[in-house]
């Protein structure tokens, strides 16, 4: 048995075969999913005065669905909420939720059949029945419902978005509504242990009182952005290691936070719904929601993923192939 080496002559041998680096092969590649799910909210309530005309009409929100969907979009956000149409109407209010949506959903499944997963606002109405109806009725597969909401509306609502098939997107404005996640729907049971879970993170929007109905988390640079967002996801994480998680493009922080969420392996939602600037540090807006998609998917493919179909993204959320 041969001895081992004096501890000179360990390093002298060390030394006469110094390499700067290891051999490249013993780095694995990252867990970062191929696929990703872009998702578009068309509305555009995200416009500024004297910024270009962002949809309002219900043939407005046609018209920029069916361009992100022809471009790859998985699925498209409507939501009527504080839009005013040009002919002065409130959507949200002046029509019942299940005739506003179908008149942008009908000409869609016509043109695109199921190549599309339809995510609908379900919060507007004068009744809780009312405001699910979208629901009961069929014409949404995915509805956003935030733990941060009054627990009177959200446990029934994210119940009856279970029982009628419906994938309840839970909402997280900040790392507090995730303790509201786990308080009001895990440790309840609404949602079932070891059930596919959907979470959707919309941060770095200004808000106009201390506690809103959308309290968010201040974003001023890129340390405070994506020290939130590494938060949590974090969380959420923790609540459910395999959670599909989509990050909206919010405010001026739009651009980086698409970036940074694709870089770290989650779905994003981009849309004049939310953020209406190029960049962060300028004032140049958006032309449209296909400008966004269209980014969003450049950025995708720089870092190595490519666009979920509908059923892939449906697959991920835990709903049922269709078409």
């Amino acid at each position: 048995m041969t001895s081992p080496p004096s501890l000179w002559e360990a390093a002298r041998t060390e030394m006469e075969g110094y390499a700067f680096v290891a051999d490249s092969a013993l780095q694995p590649r990252w867990n970062v999913p191929d696929k990703i799910a872009i998702n578009v909210a068309v509305a555009g309530r995200a416009g500024l005065p004297g910024s270009p005309d962002y949809p309002v009409d219900v043939e407005e929100y046609v018209d920029a669905a069916s361009q992100v969907i022809e471009a790859g979009a998985c699925g498209v956000h409507v939501d009527f909420t504080w839009v005013t149409d040009s002919k002065g109407r409130r959507l949200d209010k002046d029509l019942p939720p299940t005739e506003a949506y179908g008149l942008v959903l009908e000409p869609l499944r016509e043109r695109f059949g199921d190549d599309f997963v339809p995510n609908l606002n379900v919060l507007n109405g004068a009744t809780f029945d009312e405001c699910l109806s979208p629901a009961r009725s069929g014409q949404a597969e995915v509805a956003p419902c935030a733990a941060g909401h009054p627990e009177a509306f959200v446990l029934p609502a994210v119940k009856t978005l279970l029982e009628y098939g419906v994938s309840p997107e839970i909402v997280i404005h900040s790392s507090g509504e995730v303790e509201f996640a786990k308080r009001r729907l895990f440790d309840t049971g609404i949602i079932p242990p070891g059930a596919q879970t959907n979470w959707i993170i919309l941060f770095g929007l200004p808000v106009d009182v201390g506690r809103t109905l959308i309290s968010g988390a201040w974003v001023n640079d890129t340390t405070s952005m994506a020290t939130h967002l590494f938060l949590m996801v974090e969380q959420i994480r923790r609540l459910d290691p395999k959670a599909a998680i989509t990050v909206c493009n919010a405010g001026r922080a739009g651009l980086y936070i698409t970036t940074l969420a694709t870089m770290m392996g989650l779905n994003i939602r981009v849309g004049l719904e939310d953020s209406c600037w190029k960049h962060p540090n300028g004032d140049a807006l958006i032309k449209s929601n296909l400008e966004l998609f269209t980014r969003a998917r450049t950025i995708a493919a720089e870092l190595g993923r490519t666009p979920a179909t509908a059923n892939e993204y449906r697959a991920q959320i835990g709903l049922p192939q269709r078409g």
